[in-house]
Formats: structure tokens, sequence, C-alpha cells
């Protein structure tokens, strides 16, 4: 199973990781699972939350789970790659990811 999650709110981080790690319980048994978080506009200001970053570092350890953030919105709000707590794969555009990424039969959840 493959599943793209789209986050574009700050404040739908908390929904975005239940969502997320729901998911992951659910998925268990399969064989496969890939999952993304694309993080675009005002929501890329989570990489730069200590408590969300947490959570997000115990998701990459522990499970197969990318973070990824649109370098044209981090470009827009000032933010360097540098400036967030944690290691996310910057892309240089959010939406083209999220297109590529169900174009590669990714399942598209919009948080």
């Amino acid at each position: 199973m493959k599943v793209v999650f789209h986050i574009h709110e700050e404040s739908m981080w908390p929904t975005c990781l239940a969502n997320v790690k729901n998911f992951l319980v659910m998925s268990q048994d399969e064989q496969e699972v890939e999952v993304e978080v694309v993080a675009n506009g005002p929501a890329i200001k989570g990489y730069l939350d200590r408590s969300i970053c947490q959570m997000i570092e115990h998701l990459i350890q522990t499970e197969p789970v990318i973070f990824s953030s649109c370098q044209k919105a981090m470009a827009n709000q000032g933010i360097k790659e540098s400036d967030f707590l944690t290691k996310i794969k910057i892309v240089p555009s959010g939406v083209f990811r999220l297109v590529e990424l169900q174009q590669q039969n990714f399942s598209y959840i919009k948080v």
C-alpha cells in the first residue's frame, strides 16, 4: 500500500500525525507499505516545532515514512533547510510532488 498525506495548514499537524499512525497500525499486515507526508504552505512551519518534530523523529526511526517540505513555500516564508529540527526531504514543489506520487499509484489523503 502506498499513501501520501498532504498537509497545508500548520494547525493540522496533530491530526496528520494521528492519521499516519492509524494508517500504519491498520496496514501492519501488508507486505509493502510506503508513506509520505508532503507539507506545503503554512504547514511547513510544523518542521520548526519541537513537539511535532519529536513525533516525526519517532516515526522516521521506526516506520517507513518520509516527510517532505515544499522548497517554494520555504523560500516564500524565509525558512532554510538548516532551520528544520529534523531530517526532512526537500522537494522543489509540494504540488508537483503530490502529482508525482499519485502517478506512482499513491493514494491521496488531504489532512
